[in-house]
């Protein structure tokens, strides 16, 4: 098939994040690297039934001599990639000036723990997402409650309708052994609150590989629509958060065990 012919099939069909009887894996970088990066990683995704590439292209950094992401040559890698194996991709908008350009070239418009409270921010892209029918990623800010978290994401979807989902990705507590405490209470917590869906980031909560199956594995039972997942083909030489990345190994027992958990709900993975 002709690339422009699989571009206009993938653009005719809306596909929605969270669909009822199936967990949502979204799976990909931290960070585009390049493009044959980006090719290794999301051929593996392909490979392993899933539908959606996540993939970094503006980068908040804690560091400012932290590794920020290639930008806009990132997004042109995503775009490309994802239309070259027909999957649905997932970025960052970390700025509301680059709202209208991200929205050119992803499906879904992530917003990460730190701009949660971005008010600007989240009225542009509700209004982007309304739109030109993109999906959004909320992520729980670090320190936010549930309560600010909800209201946060009515900033999003009073501009407009467009799908919402809201991502726990670990809050600050005392404990550092972990990069942040995941709380998974909070997903019975919103399913009782709210009619959105939440999926989990179990990569950022936990910063450790080794802990990323098992929070998987947890998630699911309580009942999370998804997890948003970081894998890399070669952790050790990513230029972002390789230490808590999935090798290739390590993604396809990740899906191996989420399947059989997933089962039991009378859900399939997709």
């Amino acid at each position: 098939m002709k690339k422009d012919n699989l571009t206009n099939n993938r653009e005719s069909k809306d596909i929605k994040l969270i669909e009822d009887g199936c967990i949502t894996i979204i799976a990909g970088p931290c960070a585009i690297e390049s493009l044959k990066q980006l090719d290794i990683i999301a051929k593996k995704v392909k490979e392993c039934g899933l539908s959606f590439l996540r993939g970094g292209a503006y980068k908040p950094r804690t560091s400012p001599y932290s590794f920020q992401g290639l930008e806009h040559e990132g997004l042109e890698y995503l775009k490309e990639i994802g239309s070259k194996y027909n999957l649905r991709t997932v970025t960052e908008v970390t700025d509301a000036e680059k709202v209208d350009e991200i929205a050119k070239y992803t499906d879904v418009l992530q917003i990460g723990t730190r701009n949660m409270s971005n008010f600007a921010l989240l009225k542009k892209v509700g209004k982007v997402a309304h739109e030109k029918n993109k999906k959004v990623i909320l992520k729980r800010g670090w320190a936010s409650t549930i309560k600010e978290w909800l209201l946060s994401a009515e900033y999003v979807t009073s501009r407009g309708g467009c799908e919402v989902v809201l991502c726990e990705r670990g809050i600050r507590t005392f404990e550092t052994y972990t990069r942040f405490t995941l709380d998974l209470s909070a997903v019975p917590v919103i399913k009782k609150l709210s009619k959105l869906p939440i999926i989990i980031d179990p990569s950022h909560a936990t910063g450790q590989s080794d802990l990323v199956i098992p929070m998987c594995r947890a998630a699911i039972a309580v009942g999370a629509d998804g997890l948003i997942v970081e894998i890399h083909h070669n952790p050790s030489e990513a230029l972002c958060d390789g230490q808590q990345a999935l090798d290739p190994k390590q993604t396809s027992e990740m899906l191996h065990q989420i399947n059989k958990i997933s089962k039991v709900f009378g859900k399939k993975i997709r």
